[in-house]
């Protein structure tokens, strides 16, 4: 049954894009169509089903069989077998070549089949001619006639001329209204359908049929209209219609859509033990999909397997709505079994199972088999290849997302709005802004940049590309601006520091009615972290408590970091203790944030506990134990958690390792092993982990091993004055003046300068700046006289204060 819908759907669909066919629509819309001109009727052009018939029933030369005869009878039946069969072409020609032949049409009986067939092709302009020709005729008095006229405007998305036609009606029937509820509701007009249900059972007393019944039905299901779908149920138990499938089937689709799993186990339980309802696999599969959609998983798996028990065969359907249960479960195994499953039944070139088959694959972490299915499908779906694409960029194939996407393109040409969204998300996370520039002129040439999640899309692809004049542009453009769209733009502020812009949208954000979520709030603790001020961390933690999201994973993640940044690791202990949950980054944070407080006995107190608890460290929870290891000095810890990592955990240290481990090497006073380190790395050394072994260098006075460390590092970035100034003092410290006066002049023949420092401090809820050189500060006069007197104590401590050369001072300050 469900495949016999499919194909009709299919071969209606192929039909009507014919019918769209620009030579085709020249036969309606170039010759008036009941004109004596019919030149277009041409044998060649019909069906291969009818050209047999025309073949045989040649009207020139079998005079007998001629339409102008007194019945008519073997063109009124050509006419009924093509309408039957969906030949709405063939129909037309028939009934013109009638006229051609001197057919009176006033006797003629099949308007109805002649009008269904012109909506089946969709062409509006067709369709006023076919309706100003009965209306000539006379035939409008006829209800059935009119009836055909109600679902021909229909189906050419014509509803305005429906309902005239409805109201002019002089006679209704059933028929009528049921074509008017059904109507409305193919058109997705839902709230007319129920009212149309409305009118025809309250105001007139008439009792719609199943068909009508069916649509009122499934227009509670589409707008989740819970009370008026109760009504419809009580008016179909009224009528003595519970038995049927069909209306069975829509009741349990509306309560699982409304969220309403018992009523829709009633209907099911009251049918399931009737011998003709329960070998209907339609039925199940609605039954199996609302579990899955209302999270009841567990029964889904039970219905699923108890449908197999009872020998009922499931169908495509069945089948995907068990991927997508298997997809929800992230359940490897059970999803291999149905996979086998649909190979027995032979169902594995069925286009709707291999995506979600391919969903299931990607979903379950499984890829490899996801893109082997999709290599072997040879399909042109766009569905699946929107599938494939969005899965490869959302599970970390950034690159193979875009490397699909070009295929896409130079096989079937422009994508669609989904498509658009997976790779800009893939620019996003490679921060690919080259890439991304071309997705927004695609985007702009398919009309897709007005679609506002492609519009959002660009304002995270830019803010993560570093380009936020970009991004700013881009959502200042945007008609519609969500939350989705609000948070791209934070995000990319707060990634990019620039923190007081983050803060002014968090605040325009809530001026224009837009309530921030988890992901907005963690952003602005970011920039609370970053910005090292308590009072505005401790103003967004209340907020959180007021809104009932400080027991949200995320939420209590970004306030364990916002606390610890801003020195307040006490309530970052004390967020993390009393958090519900934990994930991984929960404790990588909390071990980061002790790490970053020098309390090393707690943070391997942490680490311990992470492993009892089931967590398996990852990368990131070695960068932060070992970072804590180098700035505490625990040689022999760091060289543990390094070796510990390689060969327990079995984890491929990363750049941020190495650079961990030079970084504590090198303040140890290990240097020659810290510089082993980095030319034995298996990875590209960067800046940074250079950087590092020059400043260890200036502390233990390294000069032969800086100027070799320095050479490195100019080669990756000639233009870096931090590390020029760095070398520069190292040598100052040596009192290598004539080398210091070199390295200098080289910084001021480039033309490089140092940006100058800033610090800045939180008293009484106010920020005070400081920058290098800055003499604006109002309490000025106050603030040196302290400084003063805290040198001198420190002094008197023993603390020996470094000097530089007063001879080599530079006349600009680098």
């Amino acid at each position: 049954m469900e495949a016999t819908k499919l194909f009709n759907h299919h071969h209606s669909f192929h039909l009507r894009n014919h019918s769209k066919d620009p030579e085709k629509l020249q036969l309606f819309s170039t010759v008036p169509l009941f004109s004596k001109n019919i030149s277009f009727i041409k044998k060649s052009s019909l069906s291969s089903n009818s050209q047999t018939h025309f073949t045989s029933l040649n009207f020139h030369e079998n005079p007998s069989l001629k339409p102008q005869n007194k019945d008519g009878f073997s063109s009124n039946k050509l006419i009924m077998e093509f309408s039957e069969q969906g030949l709405f072409e063939d129909v037309i020609r028939v009934y013109v070549r009638m006229l051609r032949n001197g057919f009176q049409v006033q006797d003629f009986k099949f308007f109805p089949c002649v009008i269904k067939s012109f909506g089946g092709l969709s062409d509006v302009k067709s369709s006023r001619q076919i309706h100003g020709h009965v209306l000539k005729l006379g035939f409008l008095a006829d209800v059935y006639v009119v009836n055909a006229l109600l679902g021909m405007y229909f189906k050419c998305w014509e509803i305005k001329d429906a309902v005239q036609v409805f109201e002019k009606m002089g006679e209704r029937d059933l028929v009528s209204w049921n074509s008017m509820i059904s109507g409305f509701y193919q058109s997705k007009d839902y709230l007319g359908s129920l009212m149309i249900f409305s009118l025809m059972t309250k105001e007139h007393g008439l009792f719609p049929n199943r068909v009508g019944c069916l649509s009122a039905v499934s227009s509670c299901a589409s707008i989740k209209s819970l009370i008026l779908g109760r009504e419809i149920h009580g008016f179909v138990l009224k009528n003595g219609l519970e038995n049927d499938e069909f209306l069975v089937s829509g009741l349990i689709e509306m309560y699982m859509k409304c969220g309403d799993v018992r009523n829709a186990e009633h209907v099911f339980n009251s049918i399931v033990n009737k011998e003709s309802v329960r070998v209907n696999t339609v039925i199940w599969n609605v039954m199996i999909m609302g579990y899955v959609s209302n999270e009841c998983l567990s029964k889904a798996q039970e219905l699923f397997v108890e449908m197999l028990e009872l020998e009922i065969e499931p169908d495509s359907s069945t089948l995907v709505a068990a991927l997508v249960l298997c997809t929800q479960l992230l359940d490897l195994s059970l999803g291999k079994q149905i996979h086998r499953l649909i190979l027995a039944f032979g169902l594995e070139n069925d286009t709707r199972i291999q995506t979600a088959l391919i969903e299931m694959y990607f979903k379950c972490c499984y890829p490899e088999s996801a893109l082997k299915i999709f290599r072997r499908s040879h399909s042109d779906n766009l569905v699946m290849w929107g599938a494939v694409i969005s899965n490869s960029a959302q599970n970390d194939f950034p690159f193979r997302a875009l490397e699909l996407f070009c295929n896409f393109m130079s096989k079937y040409g422009f994508p669609d709005s989904q498509m658009l969204l997976a790779v800009l998300r893939s620019c996003s996370s490679l921060a690919l802004k080259a890439k991304g520039m071309e997705i927004h002129c695609l985007a702009v040439k398919t009309g897709c940049v007005s679609d506002f999640y492609v519009g959002s899309s660009l304002v995270d692809m830019y803010g993560k590309c570093g380009d936020i004049e970009s991004a700013q542009n881009i959502f200042s453009r945007l008609r519609f601006r969500d939350l989705v769209a609000w948070n791209a733009l934070i995000c990319g502020y707060s990634q990019n520091e620039w923190v007081d812009e983050a803060l002014a949208a968090f605040c325009d954000m809530q001026r224009e009615g837009i309530r921030p979520n988890s992901v907005t709030t963690a952003c602005i603790l970011s920039v609370c972290g970053h910005l090292s001020v308590r009072i505005l961390c401790k103003e967004v933690h209340c907020f959180l408590i007021r809104q009932g999201w400080n027991s949200n994973v995320l939420v209590s993640n970004s306030l364990i970091a916002a606390y610890a940044k801003c020195g307040d690791i006490n309530y970052s202990w004390i967020i993390f203790e009393n958090m519900h949950e934990r994930n991984q980054v929960s404790w990588n944070t909390i071990i980061s944030a002790l790490g970053m407080h020098g309390d090393m006995d707690k943070m391997f107190a942490s680490f311990v506990k992470m492993q009892h608890a089931g967590m398996k460290p990852d990368l990131v929870t070695f960068t932060s134990l070992l970072s804590a290891c180098s700035h505490a000095g625990r040689v022999d810890m760091g060289c543990n958690f390094f070796q510990s990592m390689v060969e327990e955990y079995k984890l491929q240290p990363q750049v941020e390792h190495y650079t961990c481990m030079v970084d504590l090497l090198g303040r140890a006073g290990h240097l020659s092993q810290a510089y082993d380190l980095v030319m034995d790395m298996p990875c590209e050394p960067d800046d940074r982990i250079w950087g590092s072994l020059l400043g260890s260098c200036r502390s233990h006075g390294d000069e032969k091993l800086a100027k070799v460390v320095a050479n490195h590092l100019f080669e990756l970035d000639a233009t870096s004055i931090g590390y020029r100034v760095l070398l520069s003092n190292l040598l100052e410290d040596l009192g290598k003046a004539n080398e210091v006066v070199k390295v200098r002049s080289e910084i001021k023949d480039m033309g490089l300068k140092k940006q100058p420092g800033c610090s800045w401090i939180e008293i009484d809820n106010d920020i005070h700046v400081f920058v290098a050189g800055d003499c604006s500060h109002h309490q000025l006069e106050e603030i040196y006289p302290v400084i003063d007197s805290l040198t001198l104590e420190l002094k008197q401590a023993g603390y020996v204060p470094h000097l530089p050369l007063t001879t080599l001072l530079l006349d600009e300050p680098v």
